[in-house]
């Protein structure tokens, strides 16, 4: 990642959500992609929004070619989109984004985040770009905290809460796109530290992606070699079962584990027996585990 810019995998993921609502049906919308985006990425957006059917044409075509898989993006923004508005139902009114990089559902999901704060963790460097991008649009979220964090150095919890975050009140964690990145030691440490500062309801949802094996080991390979193309690595690929247990003896309580089977169906109204990534929502449970802000 070069100084004040996001890495090329977080627009990379912005890139591929704007697209995904030219795809036939739109699973998923993000209209501010095409703000946060700079150089050829934006241009593509705009061709895209230019010549719509042309668009969704050549989306299909992709679609055809690789079975559904080139999907996955817009499933899981989709997914996400739905666990906060699950949230803001059951009366839950913090949001967590870790690693959130060009994310935009403050400023996007409307009233599903209009009675929430929401805190955005990220590399400084990303953030100083993405503020710059949004200049003084006003989000749809209550209000919008900017959580800078050396994820080397800094302690999650602490920067959390020195930011506002009130670990006395149920918040939803989105962890998406980041695991994969991650050894197993970061990540379990990391579900220690949430599971200690989240309140008892609190949700928390990361993605994940399988070991490849079966019909989905094509994608996650070319992926692998694209993300290595960007400078990054995959290190960290797991099975439903084992993903579970790691959740489970953090402290979390499993509430939900699906993928694309599960989503073709639901969004899509088709079947789609391969599965690449998944995500797995999980409830905090038992006593207090932080202090007040």
């Amino acid at each position: 990642m070069r100084p004040g810019e996001p890495s090329r995998t977080a627009q990379w993921v912005a890139f591929a959500r704007g697209l995904a609502q030219y795809e036939a049906p739109a699973i998923a919308q993000d209209p501010l992609a095409i703000e946060l985006l700079g150089s050829w990425y934006a241009g593509g957006l705009r061709a895209a929004a230019l010549a719509p059917a042309a668009t969704r044409l050549l989306m299909r075509v992709g679609d055809t070619v690789t079975g559904g898989r080139s999907r996955f993006m817009a499933y899981r923004t989709r997914v996400l989109d739905d666990v906060v508005s699950e949230a803001a139902a059951k009366g839950i009114d913090q949001l967590v984004i870790l690693g959130a990089g060009l994310d935009a559902r403050a400023w996007r999901l409307g009233d599903s985040v209009a009675g929430m704060d929401v805190f955005e963790v990220d590399h400084p460097d990303t953030q100083v770009y993405k503020r710059e991008r949004l200049g003084d649009r006003p989000p749809d979220a209550r209000s919008v905290v900017f959580v800078g964090v050396d994820f080397e150095h800094d302690a999650l919890d602490a920067k959390l809460l020195a930011a506002g975050f009130d670990a006395r009140r149920p918040a939803v964690v989105l962890w998406e796109g980041v695991v994969m990145y991650l050894p197993a030691e970061a990540i379990d440490a990391t579900l220690r530290t949430l599971c200690g500062l989240l309140a008892p309801g609190s949700r928390l949802a990361i993605s994940y992606s399988r070991t490849g094996e079966g019909s989905g080991a094509w994608l996650r390979t070319a992926l692998g070699v694209v993300v290595a193309a960007a400078g990054e690595v995959f290190r960290h690929h797991e099975e439903p079962a084992a993903m579970r247990a790691r959740v489970e003896k953090a402290g979390f309580a499993v509430l939900w584990d699906e993928g694309h089977p599960d989503w073709a169906p639901r969004y899509c109204h088709r079947d789609q027996p391969w599965d690449v990534q998944r995500i797995v929502l999980a409830e905090r449970t038992g006593e207090v585990g932080g202090e007040g802000a």
